[in-house]
């Protein structure tokens, strides 16, 4: 039996008459797929239906065939069909863009979930009874019943570490995400299974000169960024990195009308980089808007929040996009923006790191004197700069009780697993020893391709599982009616991408995107192409927790001992640790503490 999630105007729903024996009905139709997009947005579910072989096909998103965006045009779900039924999977070999595609193939009585290469488009599962339900929403699932407001033991300690979920789970019990570049096989009476259809090569890294690979990259990039150049008006998310100001400049190449650009405003000389995207809009002629970004504004996390299917936690990004989204309603069509750049040049630190501690880790240094070495670091009281010794010793050395075998994600890890017996329950910890919230990490770099550069292979896990946080960060745009395109998750610059070779992305320690900037000399402004100051989306969270503010007292109050307790997961004793350590500035703990915040605020939102 096949449904899908959501009983709603703006569903999709098959005709009456189809097979009732393969499809279940509860509202006189035979099966239904949620909308993908608010109510606002002109785009819904495009369904095809074939009444020959009793098959049908919907898909959401934005295919790009052969070339061509579909755009959800008159006629592409019947074309996405009939390739599906002359080709199965195959067909998707001609299909770039973010998409998520339900196919019932009645010729064979199988249901495909597919979803796009990388995962920008989102489709969620549950099974029940030989039943395999899905949505785009994890809510649907549970208007509907399929899904329970109850917890995730393996979700919530993926989160707890990375404060995000980076794998396959959801934070509700049962349900999962369709992995990136995979297809969910469905048929009656037996158990589903999941096939990946894509995986991303490194091998074959191009062997021409640096200029040649430098202007082959440009022009891949333009191709990238023209391909989504269609509709009306586009907006540009622009940070004033080179990313972001790159596909700014080829979208004014392009696009002869008007293009908006948006910015948030941070106050601080450390972490306001909006001067930049000044700069930048000026010299394309953008209709700039610039939006103030601070301690007051954090709060709108909590609106942020409703929209979130599972928590995500960067206070930067999450509430940026939504100030940003706010102001871009109305103004643009849809937005471009740079997230993914740092896939393609190894540009984050933890890659740096992950090269210096390779070297680190052949000298098998006793783990007494590298706990030793972080132990002494923590004593060192903490800074309201944004960079200080202790952080950097942590920014280079992995937390301890961390495994080696996570290579660059020991970076990203705020807790090991061990320190669960301290902070949860004793409830929890019973339910918490029985997860492993590293083992995605493990396998996200099973199927790699290409040579053992020491980075290459960060980078393939990272297409799968990092860049899952900007697409979950993206789709809070579409509480706003807003589409957003993103040219450097183009599969042909990426596939061009992969094969740069790994010197040529990282020189050293901490030179990157060199030839990045030789390739668009003369086409981005020096005062962008030589900056070496990105700050990404930083902001002063931990000197807004440590003032008498409206956000402190926010924070304090719903991690009051009370609602702690009451709720059942935490101990109060570690988190009261926590929020007196970091106020006294003995250590800096605001990435924990805004994990907690916008956690508890989740399960109030959407388990309750």
């Amino acid at each position: 039996m096949l449904l899908g999630s959501s009983i709603r105007a703006d569903s999709v729903t098959l005709p009456q008459g189809f097979d009732s024996s393969t499809t279940k009905n509860t509202t006189g139709a035979c099966a239904w797929l949620r909308s993908w997009d608010v109510p606002s947005l002109d785009r819904r579910v495009r369904l095809a239906t074939n009444p020959g072989s009793n098959s049908w096909l919907a898909y959401s998103g934005n295919p790009i065939v052969e070339g061509q965006p579909m755009a959800g045009a008159s006629g592409s779900a019947e074309d996405l069909l009939a390739r599906f039924e002359a080709h199965d999977t195959a067909a998707l070999a001609d299909i770039d863009g973010g998409f998520a595609i339900a196919w019932w193939n009645g010729n064979n009585s199988q249901l495909c979930l597919v979803r796009d290469r990388f995962g920008i488009e989102p489709l969620v599962y549950t099974e029940t009874d030989g039943t395999v339900w899905f949505a785009s929403r994890v809510r649907d699932l549970v208007s509907v019943g399929a899904a329970k407001k109850e917890l995730c033991a393996e979700g919530l300690a993926q989160f707890l570490v990375f404060c995000y979920v980076p794998g396959n789970h959801c934070l509700h019990k049962n349900v999962s995400r369709v992995p990136p570049g995979t297809v969910l096989r469905h048929e009656v009476s037996k158990p589903s299974r999941i096939e990946r259809w894509y995986s991303l090569s490194y091998a074959d890294p191009w062997q021409g000169n640096e200029r040649e690979i430098a202007d082959e990259y440009r022009e891949q990039l333009e191709r990238a960024v023209v391909r989504r150049l269609y509709g009306g008006d586009p907006g540009i998310l622009l940070s004033g990195g080179m990313d972001s100001s790159s596909v700014a400049t080829f979208a004014r190449k392009h696009w002869q009308g008007d293009i908006h650009s948006y910015r948030f405003r941070c106050s601080g000389a450390s972490f306001d980089e909006s001067y930049y995207a000044r700069a930048l809009s000026e010299e394309l002629n953008t209709q700039h808007s610039e939006v103030d970004f601070g301690e007051q504004e954090s709060s709108t996390i909590i609106k942020a929040i409703d929209e979130m299917e599972v928590p995500f936690c960067n206070v930067g990004i999450e509430v940026g996009t939504w100030l940003l989204g706010g102001i871009a309603r109305g103004g643009s069509e849809y937005l471009l923006t740079g997230d993914g750049g740092d896939e393609m040049w190894a540009s984050h630190p933890v890659y740096a790191a992950q090269r210096v501690m390779q070297y680190y880790d052949k000298l098998h240094v006793p783990s007494f004197i590298h706990n030793g070495i972080w132990k002494l670091a923590s004593m060192v009281p903490d800074s309201d700069k944004k960079r200080n010794l202790p952080e950097i010793i942590k920014r280079i050395l992995p937390p301890p009780g961390i495994s080696r075998d996570l290579r660059h994600f020991r970076w990203r890890a705020y807790y090991a697993p061990r320190q669960f017996e301290e902070l949860a329950t004793q409830e929890w910890k019973g339910k918490l020893r029985g997860t492993d919230p590293m083992a995605f990490a493990g396998n996200s770099f099973e199927g790699y391709q290409g040579p053992d550069d020491g980075i290459s292979p960060l980078l393939y896990s990272d297409y799968t599982t990092e860049s899952s946080f900007y697409f979950s960060r993206l789709m809070l745009c579409r509480h706003f009616g807003l589409e957003v395109r993103l040219p450097f998750y183009d599969r042909e610059f990426v596939e061009f991408g992969a094969r740069i070779p790994a010197r040529l992305k990282l020189e050293g320690l901490e030179r990157t995107k060199r030839l990045f900037r030789v390739s668009m000399e003369g086409v981005l402004p020096d005062v962008i192409n030589n900056r070496k100051d990105k700050l990404g989306h930083s902001v002063p969270l931990k000197n807004w927790l440590r003032d008498q503010s409206l956000l402190s007292q926010e924070i304090e109050q719903t991690l009051s001992r009370e609602t702690v307790e009451s709720r059942g997961l935490f101990n109060y004793a570690f988190v009261k640790k926590m929020l007196d350590e970091h106020t006294s500035r003995k250590h800096n703990h605001s990435h924990r503490i805004w994990a907690f915040f916008v956690l508890e605020k989740w399960l109030q939102r959407h388990m309750s």
